[in-house]
């Protein structure tokens, strides 16, 4: 199913953490082209392509954000995509691919104020998505009470940042499959928790407890599913 290019306007909210000053070249347009493929190097059809100005940075959310929307349009066939967008000079412009809740997030970061491409085209060349999988873990308590768990897991980040300083990769302010932690804390007002974390499919995930602040315990499992379910006692 083809779909259309939308190009749709930026909306100016009155919020007191951004500036309604909008800094438009007139009848100036930019071209975004690409290709979005997967890990085995087959195009990813349908990921949706987003041009937007003053997004928060590090925010990966669909919706509740098109009121900074400057451009959008799909990859075809052949992953390939090329959307135009009006320009806005801005510290925050960025391009996102998102091919939803299959495969991971991609953000190209920029300054627009600073640097644009002479020729007007921002060619991010190809971008390759990685496969998810979820973890579900649940931990309950099966010992007496008064036992406690510290617990954490190390996890890969499903998103890639890349910021680009006058045309040139910052590697300082990029950030792609970076490892995050999550973790907590169960005692007698908070026996057990069931919780979900979404990852890389292939990641190798450490989880590490430590019983009434004994000795540190790791442990070590793979995310070789979609959904993977992890169950601890303690």
């Amino acid at each position: 199913m083809k779909r259309k290019l939308i190009i749709l306007p930026v909306l100016c909210l009155f919020l007191s953490t951004f500036s309604c000053v909008d800094r438009f070249e007139d009848d100036t347009r930019i071209l975004v082209t690409g290709q979005v493929i997967n890990e085995a190097g087959d195009p990813v059809e349908n990921a949706i392509i987003s041009v937007y100005t003053r997004r928060p940075r590090g925010i990966f959310v669909s919706s509740g954000f098109d009121e900074y929307v400057l451009g959008r349009g799909y990859t075809n066939e052949s992953g390939e995509f090329s959307v135009t967008s009006v320009l806005d000079l801005d510290d925050e412009f960025s391009i996102e691919i998102d091919a939803e809740d299959e495969l991971s997030k991609y953000r190209y970061y920029t300054s627009t104020i600073n640097y644009v491409p002479p020729s007007l085209v921002y060619d991010l060349n190809i971008i390759e998505l990685k496969a998810l999988g979820t973890l579900n873990y649940n931990i309950t308590r099966t010992s007496g009470e008064g036992t406690t768990l510290d617990y954490r897991f190390k996890y890969t980040n499903i998103n890639c940042v890349e910021y680009y300083e006058q045309g040139s990769f910052d590697e300082n302010q990029s950030y792609c499959y970076n490892d995050l932690l999550d973790f907590g804390f169960l005692n007698d007002n908070n026996t057990e928790v069931e919780h979900s974390l979404n990852t890389v499919l292939g990641t190798i995930i450490e989880f590490t407890y430590s019983i009434n602040n004994q000795s540190e315990i790791t442990e070590t499992f793979t995310i070789d599913q979609s959904n993977y379910e992890f169950t601890f006692s303690y």
